[in-house]
């Protein structure tokens, strides 16, 4: 079993009682543990906290050098740990190079952890970076016979990174028999602390999670409540189907929300992750097949944002091309899905979400958009998406965007391939006095934490027959439908948005229909707690 592990900082003016209560309550049910990092601690109150707590406690005195806190001689460190080990600590820290370097830290600490039971976890941490000897600290962590624990930690440079430590935690466990703690610290290494148990879920190591936002002890740790509830951490096992969002930045994302809640409604396996990759297609391309490569990630289907919609496209036609018409002639996709054969399919789930969000607010069908004028702000990934499906259903379609270049091509493009619309480009500075019906922002401007931008910063006019759409749903009201509001027009969130193209990824990721009223109830308790 794979436990989650609360570090709780052990010092001067720190209420031990309250704050370890606080993680024993946030660890209620999970098989949980608590880190007394005691880098600045008093022996007093190391004999306190273990007093106090009642999950097993890992006592840590992680030096300066190592990114901690503590300015201890080896003399005082070795004799707090003897005295935490004979305090009943269930386990002790010690760096690797401690180790290595003191040959009294090993015959003391292998002295008493045999009288006493305390097990020993030797550790590793780089904080400036992913090592250039990554492998020979592994093989260095392997050669102390007395550790119980391998622990190895370092700063992500990528999410490869956080994909090669789950990687580690199974292939080394497997070679050497003890369980192996390994962590790629921060957001684009945050992958290998959510799925810590599918990949550790025999070997039985623990992740970190701190109690509440705020405590955390390195970067990129998740909330325990994240973890248990968000990430779905006890329905994970070995097998669990992995999804995800890829985008750069994703933190933003309220996918993972949306999908894990829906998994449990309708009782289907999997995980969702956030998956922050950089814009360039390599890096896009490396995540996809680095994901795919490691045994027993399971990686069965992937949403694709912001910037990633034409690389998840270029991906997918350089390997196999199985893309629907639609989706092909938008150009862009944003959702991958592999089968059992490992063979990939690409869609477009954007327009058809779209599409039905916009018709709704007129309160009519599909075909109601033929002839209607409608200005689309932006040339990206998700304008193709809306400019595609309203020029197939024969609107008129005038496209603003700042390059104006991209929006003439944009327009040439689907002005051709759909002969009964009318498909334009318009001056981005005459946007703002566009006699549209309906206007649609396709551009990340006004999305968090940006939330002070707007395509249209001027005074439009209009009025309550024009309808303002926006495809940015977090803040679920932008700036741009604030502005609409006070002209008294018809507005739809992009949450509606949203909603409609992640129930038709739901239902290709899990061949259910996806249950609407808890994708609309957990973003709205999502965006009002501001994550």
């Amino acid at each position: 079993m794979t436990a989650i592990c609360v570090p709780i900082f052990v010092k001067d003016g720190v209420d031990l009682e309250e704050v370890i209560g606080e993680a024993e309550d946030a660890l209620r049910g999970t098989e949980g543990m608590i880190e007394l990092r005691c880098d600045t601690a008093r022996n007093n109150q190391m004999y306190e906290a273990l007093e106090i707590t009642r999950l097993p406690a890992i006592v840590t005195i992680r030096p300066t050098w190592e990114g901690g806190f503590s300015e201890k001689s080896e003399k005082d460190r070795i004799d707090f740990w003897l005295e935490a080990m004979d305090a009943g600590a269930d386990y002790i820290d010690v760096e690797l190079v401690a180790w290595e370097k003191s040959k009294a830290i090993r015959e003391a600490i292998e002295d008493s952890a045999e009288k006493t039971g305390t097990r020993v976890v030797v550790s590793n941490h780089s904080f400036g970076g992913r090592p250039g000897d990554l492998m020979e600290r592994v093989k260095r962590l392997r050669a102390v016979k007395a550790a119980s624990v391998l622990k190895i930690a370092w700063k992500a440079e990528s999410i490869l990174d956080g994909i090669d430590a789950l990687r580690l935690t199974r292939e080394v466990r497997e070679q050497d028999g003890r369980p192996v703690v390994a962590l790629a610290m921060g957001e684009e290494g945050q992958i290998s602390r959510i799925l810590a148990k599918k990949f550790g879920a025999a070997g039985g190591g623990f992740t970190f999670a701190s109690a509440t936002r705020g405590k955390e002890s390195a970067p990129g740790q998740p909330t325990v409540a994240e973890l248990v509830g968000r990430y779905r951490w006890a329905k994970q096992d070995a097998g669990t189907p992995v999804f995800g969002v890829v985008g750069w930045p994703v933190g933003h994302s309220l996918s993972p929300h949306a999908h894990n809640a829906g998994f449990d409604a309708v009782g289907a396996r999997g995980v969702y992750v956030p998956l922050p990759v950089r814009p360039e297609y390599e890096s896009f391309r490396a995540a996809v097949e680095g994901m795919r490569a490691v045994e027993g990630m399971n990686v069965r289907g992937l949403s694709v944002t912001i910037p990633h919609k034409e690389n998840a496209f270029r991906y997918v036609r350089e390997h196999g091309d199985e893309i629907d018409d639609i989706s092909r002639s938008i150009g862009v996709i944003n959702t991958m899905l592999w089968d059992k054969r490992g063979k990939v399919r690409g869609l477009n789930s954007d327009y058809a979400g779209a599409l039905d969000a916009l018709v709704t607010a007129w309160s009519g069908k599909r075909e109601d958009v033929r002839g209607k004028r409608i200005a689309v702000v932006g040339a990206g990934g998700a304008a193709r998406a809306i400019v595609a499906a309203l020029a197939a259903h024969g609107a008129t379609v005038v496209i603003y965007n700042r390059t104006r270049e991209k929006a003439e091509a944009l327009a040439a493009e689907f002005g051709s391939k759909y002969p009964q619309a009318k498909v334009v480009a318009g001056p981005w500075e005459e946007l703002c006095k566009s006699c549209s019906e309906t206007y649609i922002n396709c551009t990340p401007l006004g999305m968090h934490p940006n939330v002070k931008t707007s395509p249209i910063e001027g005074d439009p006019a209009w009025n309550a027959e024009t309808v303002v759409f926006d495809t940015v749903y977090n803040p679920p009201k932008t700036k741009f439908l604030k502005l609409a509001e006070s002209k008294g027009a018809k507005t739809i969130a992009g949450t509606e948005m949203f909603v409609g193209q992640a129930a038709i990824q739901f239902r290709e990721f899990t061949g259910k229909d996806a249950p609407l009223d808890v994708f609309r109830r957990v973003m709205r308790e999502a965006l009002s707690a501001g994550s």
